[in-house]
C-alpha cells in the first residue's frame, strides 16, 4: 500500500512509512512463528467471548458494575471518546436504539475510553439519555477498553456476560453495521427466550 501510494509523499515520509511497515511485518512473521500452546488459545478464545466483570461509575456518578447484564436480555456496548466525530456523529442513532429496545429487554450502554472532560455536552447536545459508563483503565473491562482499536465499537452483551458475535468497527449508522447489529440483537433475544 505505501509503495502504491508512494508519490503523495516526500522522499522522507515514504522512507519513514516503507521502514514502519517493514519494522511492522518483521514483527508479524515472529508473531506467527511462536509456538501455540493448545491451552493457552483455548482460554484466550473463551476470554474473547466474555466481557470483563467490572465496577465504575456513571456520568451521575452513580456507582455501576457488571451486574447491569443480568438485568437485562440483552446490552449494546458502544465504545467511544469525545474526539471521535464518528462516535459523536452516531449518539442520536444510539439514542433512538436503546429507546426501541427497551421493549425487547435491551439497554444501550456508553463506554467512554477517555477522559469524561465534555462527554456529558455530547451527549447532551445530542440529546442522548441512554445511560454511559466509565471504569479504571487498570481494571480487567479497562484494559479490555484499551485494547480498541477501531471507533466506534459496538458489541452485544447477554445477561450472562457474554459478547454475542464479534464486535463491530465503525458507526451503527452505516446500513451494514446496524444490520450486523440487529442480527446480533436477535441472536441474543433467541438464546435468552430459548427459541
Amino acid at each position: 500500500a505505501v509503495d502504491n501510494a508512494k508519490d503523495q509523499f516526500t522522499e522522507e515520509e515514504y522512507a519513514s512509512l516503507k521502514a514502519d511497515a517493514d519494522k511492522i511485518r518483521e514483527i508479524e512473521n515472529q508473531i506467527t512463528a511462536l509456538p501455540q500452546d493448545e491451552a493457552t488459545s483455548q482460554s484466550a478464545a473463551e476470554n474473547g467471548s466474555t466481557f470483563p466483570q467490572f465496577e465504575g461509575k456513571d456520568l451521575d456518578g452513580n456507582s455501576v458494575d457488571s451486574s447491569l447484564f443480568a438485568n437485562n436480555a440483552f446490552t449494546v456496548v458502544n465504545f467511544w471518546f469525545s474526539g471521535c466525530k464518528p462516535c459523536v456523529d452516531e449518539m442520536d442513532d444510539l439514542d433512538a436504539l436503546n429507546q426501541r429496545i427497551k421493549e425487547q429487554g435491551g439497554e444501550v450502554i456508553g463506554v467512554n475510553t477517555e477522559t469524561l472532560d465534555g462527554a456529558k455536552k455530547i451527549l447532551e447536545s445530542a440529546g442522548a439519555s441512554f445511560r454511559n459508563i466509565y471504569f479504571d483503565p487498570g481494571s480487567e473491562a479497562g484494559k479490555f477498553a484499551l485494547g480498541i482499536m477501531a471507533f466506534p465499537t459496538t458489541c452485544v452483551v447477554d445477561r450472562q456476560g457474554n459478547i454475542v458475535g464479534e464486535p463491530i468497527m465503525g458507526g451503527i449508522d452505516q446500513e451494514a453495521n446496524m444490520a450486523t447489529l440487529e442480527k446480533l440483537i436477535a441472536d441474543a433475544v433467541a438464546s435468552d427466550t430459548g427459541k
